[in-house]
């Protein structure tokens, strides 16, 4: 089975928790949803229960040369796109 490199983006639901408000994991998967299951076993559900929600997860690509990605895409043959993840970090929690 291919294994593929995605992003795995969680975000604090307690605005007033004094933790970081976003949390980024990169995991190898077959899948997103292999992905979702691994980040959501091995970090989230060690947290305080529902403290963090997944709310993002894509895969992550090197080779694309887009001058502006915006989210989910890849930019200049970089692992990953800096513009995409400060997009992701700067997104409000969706209801």
């Amino acid at each position: 089975m291919t294994q593929h490199e995605y992003q795995v983006v969680a975000r604090c639901t307690d605005p007033s928790h004094p933790g970081a408000t976003t949390l980024i994991y990169t995991t190898h998967a077959a899948s997103i949803q292999e992905a979702t299951a691994k980040v959501q076993k091995l970090r989230i559900d060690k947290m305080t229960p529902g403290l963090y929600r997944i709310t993002q997860v894509t895969e992550r690509e090197p080779e694309c040369t887009c001058a502006d990605p915006g989210l989910g895409g890849k930019c200049a043959g970089e692992p990953w796109c800096a513009k995409v993840e400060g997009a992701a970090a700067a997104s409000p929690v969706p209801e």
